[in-house]
């Protein structure tokens, strides 16, 4: 950075030129963003990372003169070339900036640009002082409406309209709301009508800052056989039929055009018409139940849309295209032109077979894994996707202490089927047109080996999930049996937990539960905008088991807990908030927060949670500078248990994150984490382990750190390097790393990952 920052950042900068350093915009409009304007400025300076370094200009200025040479070629590339000022471009902006503040209702507004040199750095910087004026409002909305069934329409819808109540003069907001109308209609039966017949006649009213406006929406114009030209109102449209091409050939269909549909098959069925070849491969009810089109109803673009997202989740299809035919001198009783739909779907391959050699992470640990995967996307030819995976991984994991390295091996199968549509005892066809929802079947068996324990755990769920909004998505799983089986714990590992709470976590035991997860996801692919995520979720189980039981035992067990089939149940509730905020500074610099916070209650039948329940911190997306279950909890520290395996009830967690582009592949990030985990009950926690709201704030661990990450599209790979900064299971007054003792490996964590870490 140093070398960089030495960098000549004239150096490839004419003699007779200079560089644009920066433009600066000053400007007394409340309700116009400096971004806003910034948008019609042009040149524009170099770019820059940490908001004042000209990072890729200086790698364009480590290469040399001579641009034929492979190194000199590479930064060159990768860096930015210098931006030379250009007084033509300069005034073109103040041009483009004042036309963009009379669109904006700003008419008086007066532009200013200066220059002001530095002869001897060979740099300027161009600053546009800009006086707006007073801005110009919308006094009176008119309208003027030639078809009288379209009039009553946006009459009846005008409480919706953009331009209620006083609103300043904006073409943006005006062209919004042609947009909206012709939305509207579209919606409505008027099936090509578009903005273009919409348009505004504006009267300002002299010296008052006030605009009458009127809304126009023309007839469509029409040519009479003489050569005249007239207006006719426009038509509403209805849908008569509609087709499914099932195994629809586009570059068939070029070629032959007419004749290629002779060679189709033809079902009737619920009021649609199948055409397929050989034999239909899907049920009818699956893509009826997908489409929004329904024959004899008016024609709505909103349904269409709906109708193509719909289809495409059902992953059946590499094509579909959704198009409209115009019958020629025919129409209903109400005088509505009527419609053919043809919804063309090209199948895609229903099998697929993956053999996959993967390098792993977990939480900063390594190691690598084969997977081999089989899918069916239409087992039961009604859309029912079917998946099925066999694993083996080898994992390479450190230990406290010594630093002895030592080896986790996993094995596990998996399969699940997918349904379309909610698995009950009833019909809600409708269901699946407004949520799209889908039904769950897994069941699973995971074998892990490590050198402190073996365990076994058996699964299965059903689960259903569907979409109440673009944004907004739920999983409910009504049943999630687990089995945890442990035939296996280390002599040393069993000296050290048998007589704490820890045992209980260790031994045989099922879960019987049922959760919830609200999903939240406000971005939008493409999208450069600031958005939300949040995730919430809730669990609570073996409240099912503890009554059956209850109800077919007699007394308490002698041992003071119920079992079944020798096997002790877990009963507990638990919770936990992930939020997420993601600011787009620009296209090169990003700053990602995240906040969580999780709690678990054990109670009843087990009064601590499973092991694999609990939270823990530490590893490549937690507090990066401490090893997966490496702390906590609160200020515990378990220097006698040789493994990091420290867990616990309670979770907070903060991280921040300034996330900037380099070059070529490469992005760098600075970021900062927050947190720990505690336990929420006195009798099963570890000394100092306890949660307590006098406390928990001084037990807070922090660490700063800096990362690379290497964006291959497809995936981000990430090297992540965190510093203890303060360290709870220190003493008072001991706990900032920094400026206490020298600092050692230990004071350091290395991640490598897969992925943002959030």
């Amino acid at each position: 950075m140093g070398f960089l920052w030495s960098c000549n950042s004239v150096k490839f900068v004419p003699e007779d030129k200079y560089l644009l350093q920066k433009n600066i915009i000053k400007h007394d409009a409340k309700d116009i963003s400096n971004e806003q304007l910034k948008a019609f400025v042009r040149p524009k300076e170099n770019k820059k990372i940490f908001k004042f370094w000209h990072f890729y200009l200086d790698l364009y200025n480590l290469s040399g003169r001579d641009a034929n040479k492979g190194i000199n070629k590479w930064f060159r590339r990768i860096g930015e070339a210098p931006v030379i000022y250009d007084e033509f471009l300069v005034k073109k902006s103040s041009e483009q900036l004042k036309l963009f503040l009379e669109n904006k209702g700003y008419f008086s507004a007066v532009v200013t640009d200066t220059v002001i040199v530095n002869q001897k750095k060979r740099k300027v910087n161009v600053e546009y002082d800009i006086k707006s004026g007073k801005r110009s409002y919308i006094h009176h909305l008119g309208y003027k409406i030639f078809d009288n069934d379209i009039r009553k329409l946006v009459l009846a819808d005008s409480v919706n309209s953009l331009l209620r109540g006083k609103k300043a003069f904006d073409i943006d907001l005006l062209n919004k709301e042609r947009e909206r109308i012709t939305l509207l209609l579209n919606q409505k039966g008027y099936y090509g009508f578009s903005k273009d017949y919409i348009y505004y006649i504006a009267d300002s009213i002299k010296g008052a800052y006030l605009i009458r406006d009127t809304l126009v929406i023309a007839n469509v114009l029409k040519k009479l056989p003489d050569g005249r030209d007239t207006t006719e109102n426009h038509y509403k449209y209805r849908i008569k039929d509609v087709y499914f091409f099932v195994d629809f050939n586009p570059q068939k269909a070029l070629l032959e055009d007419t004749s290629y549909t002779a060679e189709f098959d033809t079902l009737f069925y619920k009021g649609y018409y199948f055409l397929y070849s050989k034999k239909m491969k899907f049920k009818p009810d699956v893509l009826i139940n997908s489409t929004y089109i329904v024959p004899g109803e008016l024609y709505d673009i909103s349904e269409v849309k709906k109708t193509q997202t719909l289809i495409t989740e059902l992953k059946l299809f590499r094509y579909i295209n959704i198009k409209f035919n115009e019958l020629e001198n025919a129409t209903d009783e109400s005088g509505n032109k009527l419609l053919k739909c043809y919804i063309q779907l090209t199948p895609s391959k229903p099998q697929s077979y993956a053999l996959e050699i993967e390098g792993t992470n977990s939480s900063g640990n390594l190691g690598a894994a084969g997977n081999i995967k089989y899918q069916h996307r239409n087992l039961l030819k009604g859309a029912e996707i079917f998946n099925t995976r066999f694993r083996m991984s080898y994992q390479n994991q450190s230990s406290r202490g010594d630093k002895n390295n030592f080896n986790i091996i996993e094995i596990g199968f998996d399969a699940g089927i997918t349904f379309p549509k909610f698995l009950v005892p009833f019909r809600i066809e409708s269901f699946r047109r407004r949520y799209n929802p889908k039904s769950t079947v897994t069941a699973g068996v995971n074998y892990q080996q490590r050198p402190d324990y073996t365990r076994t755990i058996a699964n299965s769920k059903l689960s259903y999930d569907w979409r109440s909004s673009q944004k907004v998505s739920h999983i409910f799983s009504i049943l999630d049996f687990s089995l945890v089986w442990v035939p296996f714990i280390s002599d040393d590992f069993w000296e050290y937990i048998k007589d704490t709470y820890m045992r209980y976590s260790y031994e045989n035991h099922l879960i019987l539960n049922t959760n919830y997860t609200l999903l939240y996801n406000g971005q939008v692919l493409g999208d450069q905008k600031n958005f939300w995520y949040l995730k919430s979720y809730f669990e609570s189980s073996g409240n099912l088991l503890d009554g059956l039981v209850k109800l077919f035992t007699k007394g308490t067990p002698d041992d003071g807990y119920y079992s079944i089939m020798g096997i002790r149940y877990a009963q507990y509730i638990k919770t936990s908030f992930d939020i997420r905020y993601h600011h787009i500074a620009n296209t090169n610099n990003s700053l990602a927060y995240r906040f969580f916070i999780g709690i678990g209650y054990p109670y009843g039948n087990l009064t601590v949670l499973p092991f694999e329940k609990m939270y823990f911190s530490g590893g490549a997306n937690s507090l990066r500078a401490w090893p997966v279950r490496g702390l906590g909890p609160g200020t515990f520290r378990g220097d006698s248990l040789k493994y990091y395996n420290q867990t616990a009830d309670m979770k907070l967690e903060w991280n921040a994150e300034y996330r900037f582009k380099m070059f070529w592949i490469l992005e760098g990030a600075l970021f900062v984490d927050m947190g720990n985990i505690w336990s929420i009950r006195e009798e099963s926690s570890p000394e100092g382990g306890l949660f307590k709201f006098n406390k928990f704030y001084k037990q807070i661990a922090v660490n700063l750190g800096t990362g690379l990450r290497f964006d291959f599209s497809y995936f981000i790979f990430r090297f992540d390097i965190g510093m203890k900064l303060v360290d709870p299971s220190m003493p008072l007054g001991s706990r900032w790393v920094l400026g206490t003792d020298p600092l050692t490996w230990n004071d350091f964590g290395f991640n490598f990952a897969i992925g943002y870490p959030f």
